[in-house]
Formats: C-alpha cells, structure tokens, sequence
C-alpha cells in the first residue's frame, strides 16, 4: 500500500468514525440545536435594532383573498415613537407580526381601512397574541367605518368560551379579564389619533360598492407614510400623499387577472369568472398606481395587497408599468418586510423574517 493510499484510508476510517459517532448521538446534538434556536428567538429584541428616530413600515400581510403560501392578507403595520400602529389584520397577521419580532403589546390601535373580510379575519388571532402574550390590560383600540363595532362584538362572542379557559389554566396575572376583547371606536374622515407628535388622518378611497372606505396618513416628526387601503385610482389619495416619504399603494395586474378569468370560463366555472372580472373594476392597475405616486410626489412607493398572487421571481410581471408613470423608488413588497424612513434617504430596506 502507497503513503498516500494509507493516508486516505486513515480520512475515512475517521469520517465514518466520526460520522457513526454524530448518527449516534444525533438526538442530543438535535435537542442542542433546538435549544439555541429557541434563546434566541425568544432573546430577540427587533425593537433594539429599530433607529427611534425613523418611522419604521413593516408588511405582516402583503396577501389578497386569493389563496397564497407565501402571504398574509392585507396588514400593515408602523413603528414610531415607542408605539405599534396596525393598518388592517388579515387572516395570518397576528402570526407574522409575532414572527416579524414586533412587539404586539404596544399596539396603540388597529386600524381598518374597510370592512372587507380579508381586512380583519385575522383581528382574533391578533388580539389574543397581544392579550395572552403580553398580559394586556386593556381592550385593543379597534379604529374603522361603520360596522367595526358589530365586528368587534361578534368577535368577542366567537372568541368568549375561549377566553374563559384561558383565564382559567393561566390566572388573571398573565391573561389579565381586563385586556380581553376591543375597544372598537367608528370613524368618519378627519384626524382619527393625534397624540405624542403622532398623527393619523383617514381620507375617502374608491372602493364601491364598499363604502365608506379609508386610506391613512401617518406624520410625524416631518416624516410621513400614506396607505392607500384598497382602491380604484384615486385623487383624493394623491392629494393627500401629497410629498410623503412612502405611499404604501394596493395593486391588481388586470390583464393577469383577465387571464384567470378566462380560465375559469373556458373550465366551466363562470361564477367564478364573473369574481375575476368584477375585482378589476375596484383595484388600481401598477401604472395607474405610479400615475398616483408621481402626482402626490411620493418619494418611494411600495405594493403591496399584490393581486394575482403569484412566486416572488413572478411579481415583476404583477407591477409591470409602473415605473413608467412613475421615476422613483418602486418595491414590490413580501411578508417580513420592513422599510425605516428617515426623512432625509430612501427608506432602507431590510426583512424581519429572512
């Protein structure tokens, strides 16, 4: 036998030595690693890593009614000022927003932008996170048009047997009867929060037959973001995202969608060709979309409540054409997103879940 022919049976017998010995104790070395995983995902603290002095935009729902593995329905959720402002709470974004790191226990308030279910489905999983996971002591602040007070009691209703076997196997210290249920407080166009150099201005979107339905502009500090809930191309949004530093904007790719409709024709399924005609007519197109940026001079604009959805390698083809209606910043956002805005740069970009 060679030297270098020894020298390679000795690298294996030691592999496959060392390799038997990993297979044998591949629970343990599997317990270890769960423990470290669990350190630190429960040590995290995003909140430290946030500069205070930005408005911080994360996207905990980026999602349609339309069935997707990758995204939460429609949340957005600001970071500003020591305070959480939730914009809308699809189905899964109480889910994402814990994964994300945001601390739910300083939710100031949620805010629908209309009552559309894939807007609030997720409101129960939401303020039970926020109520059995940070022992809040207090309803959550539930801001909306009309009709968000019947859904706040409906909730509670749906969600009352639950809370009593809560308070019952964990105690009132941790799951306090104070912080069950919402606060729920119906809203007309205007200044809808003003505290702490805070302000949220809700405005008329077009949405029919949903109405009333809202947008939101957060300002603070000379810093501001728009949201522009879910809507046709509107005016109104543009005047009032009139030089904000990001305007969040809804889009729908028609031809995309027309093409699903069609598909469900040629399938032998016209009701469900008639919902995928009827969507086009109550949604922003991308180039509608940037026509609404460049009006208001927005210094950044972000989709999301993304219609089709679709892989992440496809969602060029969804905003296709705004940028030619448009010239700054485009993204196209995706669950665990957050962009920090300071007012001066374009808002940085970073991902809470990656």
């Amino acid at each position: 036998m060679t030297k270098n022919a020894r020298r390679i049976l000795i690298f294996l017998s030691g592999a496959a030595l060392i390799g038997g010995l990993t297979y044998a104790n591949r629970e343990a070395l599997l317990h270890r690693a769960f423990e470290r995983a669990v350190d630190k995902g429960i040590g995290r603290d995003v909140v430290a890593s946030l500069d205070p002095k930005d408005i911080h935009v994360g996207f905990c729902g980026t999602g349609s009614p339309l069935p997707s593995r990758d995204r939460a329905s429609a949340c957005t959720a600001v970071w500003v000022g020591g305070k959480l402002f939730i914009f809308d709470a699809g189905e899964g974004a109480g889910e994402t927003l814990s994964l994300m790191g945001l601390p739910l226990g300083k939710t100031e308030g949620v805010f629908l932008t209309h009552l559309h279910s894939d807007h609030f489905e997720g409101l129960g999983p939401l303020a039970l996170q926020r109520w059995a996971g940070a022992s809040a002591a207090t309803p959550l602040p539930l801001f909306g048009p009309a009709g968000t007070n019947q859904i706040a009691q409906g909730l509670m209703l749906a969600y009352g047997p639950d809370s009593k076997f809560r308070m019952a196997h964990h105690g009132p210290k941790v799951v306090p009867p104070s912080g069950f249920g919402y606060v729920a407080k119906e809203i007309a166009p205007g200044v809808v929060y003003d505290a702490a150099g805070i302000r949220i201005t809700a405005f008329p979107v077009h949405h029919d037959p949903v109405t009333p339905a809202f947008g939101y502009r957060l300002d603070w500090q000379g810093k501001s973001v728009t949201i522009s809930g879910d809507t046709a191309k509107s005016d109104t949004l543009a005047h009032m995202a009139k030089g904000t530093d990001l305007l969040v904007h809804e889009v729908l790719n028609r031809d995309m969608v027309q093409s699903m409709a069609d598909a469900a024709a040629r399938h032998g399924q016209p009701n469900r060709a008639k919902i995928f005609r009827d969507i086009q007519g109550y949604h922003a197109s991308p180039v509608e979309a940037g026509e609404v940026a460049a009006k208001a001079g927005a210094k950044m604009l972000a989709f999301t409540h993304i219609v089709p959805s679709v892989p992440k390698a496809m969602t060029g083809l969804v905003i296709a054409g705004a940028d030619h209606a448009y010239k700054g910043p485009i993204r196209a956002m995706r669950d665990g997103d957050m962009l920090s805005i300071n007012g001066k740069d374009a808002p940085a970009y970073r991902n809470l879940l990656d």
